[in-house]
């Protein structure tokens, strides 16, 4: 059962119309004319409106009152190179959603897989960000990001302020280790290569930023998307325990 419905523009004592796929929420939860519910726009804000009914076609909402409110103090990216299976990337996007990541970004690399991205992908993805939303009761929606090129990638990395953490298997140091020794940041980018790895030369690259480590997530070998769910998992929870 959805939690909220979403709209992306919100204010109190408004009148709104829904999106249909939002609309249909509303016959599946069998939610009748003059019922409350709660809206989000996916920025922090929870609504409780009530359900005005279907006038001339459209579903209308009335937006009541602010009832919730929340401040983003945390930041978590997780980037992951493309995965061979589409599917695969979509479990992703749905699980580092529901974790609770601020952007989920996928990136091009010498080994990883090939991607036709389009603009029906990042429409695909930003619904699953929205039920996976609705599921976990988010009121931040993450942004989903494609970079097709390595440069592309490096110049989005350059200009991020926080800790990036580059996921090495042959790494030194532990996750463990490197929050209990830099674990002052609010602030976390996660890097996870291909199944292949990053090539020596991507490795040299992505560790030339003056705020970026290698990192072991851990002892053993995990499939390129399943560290990126054990990392964000970790982190979140470090994060979690911070606030």
């Amino acid at each position: 059962m959805s939690r909220f419905l979403f709209h992306p523009v919100l204010r109190e004592r408004t009148r709104i119309v829904l999106p249909l796929e939002e609309a249909h929420h509303l016959r599946v939860e069998r939610i009748k004319p003059s019922q409350s519910i709660f809206l989000s726009d996916g920025k922090g804000h929870l609504f409780q409106g009530v359900y005005l009914g279907k006038i001339e076609g459209k579903f209308w909402v009335e937006v009541l009152t602010l009832v919730k409110e929340e401040e983003r103090l945390q930041d978590l990216r997780i980037w992951q190179s493309v995965l061979h299976s589409p599917t695969r990337m979509d479990w992703l996007v749905e699980k580092l959603t529901e974790i609770g990541a601020s952007e989920i970004g996928f990136f091009s690399a010498q080994r990883s897989g090939d991607i036709n991205f389009s603009v029906h992908k990042q429409v695909r993805w930003e619904k699953i960000v929205v039920n996976a939303c609705k599921q976990s009761g988010r009121l931040f929606f993450p942004t989903v990001r494609y970079r097709e090129s390595w440069k592309d990638l490096l110049e989005t990395l350059r200009a991020f302020s926080g800790r990036i953490i580059v996921a090495d298997l042959s790494a030194e140091e532990d996750l463990w280790y490197f929050l209990n020794t830099h674990g002052e940041s609010c602030s976390f980018l996660l890097v996870v290569g291909p199944e292949g790895d990053f090539t020596e030369k991507e490795k040299e690259e992505l560790l030339s930023f003056p705020r970026a480590y290698s990192v072991r997530l851990t002892s053993h070998i995990l499939r390129s998307e399943t560290a990126s769910l054990f990392g964000a998992s970790i982190l979140r929870s470090f994060l979690d325990g911070r606030s």
